[in-house]
């Protein structure tokens, strides 16, 4: 973190609880610690991460040149990650994608989704308990592009990628403009949580049907025979 930016400490304060209960949403995805389980973390991640960019994108051609370019993008390397996990771009492309996303009209606020989705606050070991992991055969190259990145050098003299991040602070440091991105990194947070609360339960009620459906057909010649 940037020690001399009163903005980033405060960040880091105010954020720090909201991260916790973020986290342990995305424990939940790994109860068994199964391929399947990473992958659908990896879907919930881009159903997130593709719209809210690209609104940004967006935003970034009229009022963030050069502020949010290609290389910060976080969607492509989920793309990427699920194609190396037997994805195909079709079924990429036809995952649900989140419809709740944080405001974006002022620069503070700009700010405090990019000091979420960057990862600028995330525990160090959510990037590194995936990649730890050898049954899962991850690595940065194979399924793990995502979780590689969020570790990153926070060091703005060495990475450029901070420095960008950096000059949005500065720009944004009067008192009113830090309460600002502030709330904005809560609202992001806030919608990024329910979002894996939502995939996570859209997950469980299909797989209850799934069931149902197996159980009923593997019942249903000997309710036959009791109707007859």
């Amino acid at each position: 973190m940037h020690q001399d930016s009163p903005l980033f400490e405060r960040l880091h304060h105010a954020t720090r609880l909201a991260y916790r209960r973020l986290e342990r949403r995305v424990d939940n995805y790994r109860p068994t610690f199964a391929i399947d389980n990473y992958r659908r973390l990896l879907q919930a991640f881009w159903g997130f991460y593709q719209p809210l960019e690209r609104k940004l994108t967006v935003l970034a051609n009229h009022e963030l040149p050069s502020l949010y370019s290609q290389q910060r993008r976080k969607a492509p390397r989920l793309e990427q990650d699920l194609l190396s996990l037997g994805m195909t771009q079709t079924e990429v492309a036809a995952l649900p994608l989140c419809g709740r996303l944080p405001a974006l009209p002022t620069l503070p606020q700009v700010f405090g989704v990019l000091y979420v989705i960057d990862g600028a606050a995330w525990d160090e070991r959510i990037e590194t308990t995936y990649l730890a992991e050898d049954k899962l055969k991850i690595s940065p190259s194979q399924g793990g592009s995502f979780f590689s990145s969020l570790g990153l050098t926070y060091d703005p003299l060495v990475n450029s990628y901070w420095q960008e991040l950096f000059a949005i602070a500065a720009a944004v440091e009067e008192p009113d403009h830090q309460d600002s991105a502030i709330q904005s990194a809560l609202d992001t947070l806030e919608c990024f949580e329910t979002w894996l609360d939502h995939r996570k339960q859209s997950h469980l009620t299909h797989s209850m049907r799934t069931n149902s459906i197996r159980w009923n057909s593997q019942w249903s010649p000997n309710r036959s025979v009791l109707n007859a």
